[in-house]
This record gives structure tokens, sequence and C-alpha cells, in this order.
């Protein structure tokens, strides 16, 4: 009798302490699997970001290329367009000297 009188006392005295961590330990397992669940999230969006990342990055890569290519041509057009301008140029001067020789000539 005297055993079941000191098991009453203990479940009085440490009962609410055992229910508390009874609660607490359910509260730890739980969570625990919701940071794992949740690791396992950010991991996948950081492998999606990362590519995604990669992605971007070569397509501004291309498009730098690109841009240099076109400045390229652009250039090479004003070069050639300059060198068309000069042999008018000159191709009209000779026309005017012509004009002028057979005008004084009359």
């Amino acid at each position: 009798m005297e055993t079941l009188t000191q098991i009453g006392q203990m479940l009085g005295t440490y009962g609410v302490s055992a229910v508390i961590v009874i609660i607490f330990l359910w509260d730890y397992v739980a969570n625990k699997k919701k940071n794992t669940e949740n690791q396992e999230t950010i991991k996948t969006t950081l492998e999606v970001v990362k590519e995604s990342t990669t992605t971007i990055s070569n397509c501004l890569i291309e498009m730098q290329q690109t841009n240099l290519n076109t400045a390229k041509s652009l250039e090479l057009l004003q070069r050639q367009m300059e060198n068309t301008d000069k042999k008018i140029d000159i191709l009209l001067e000779g026309r005017n000297i012509k004009w002028v020789i057979k005008y004084m000539m009359y």
C-alpha cells in the first residue's frame, strides 16, 4: 500500500512535468520532420534557380556576342559608305571638270 501511495505522490509531483516533456518531444519530432521537408524544398528551389541563372548567363553571353558582331558590321558598313561617298565625290568632281572644260571650249 505504501508503494501505491509513493506512486501516487510521484504522479502528482511529476505528472505535469511528464506531460510537458511528452508534448515537448512530440513538438520537436513534428518540427524536425517539417524542417527536413522545408530543407528539401529549399534545395530543389536552389537547383532550379541555379539552372535558370546558368541559362540567363548563357543568353547574356550570346547577346553580348551578337551586339559585338552587329557593331562590327555597322562599322564595316560605315567605312564602305564613306568609301562610296569618296568615289562619288571624285566622279562628280571629274564630271564637273568635264562640264567646265566643255563649256569653256564653246
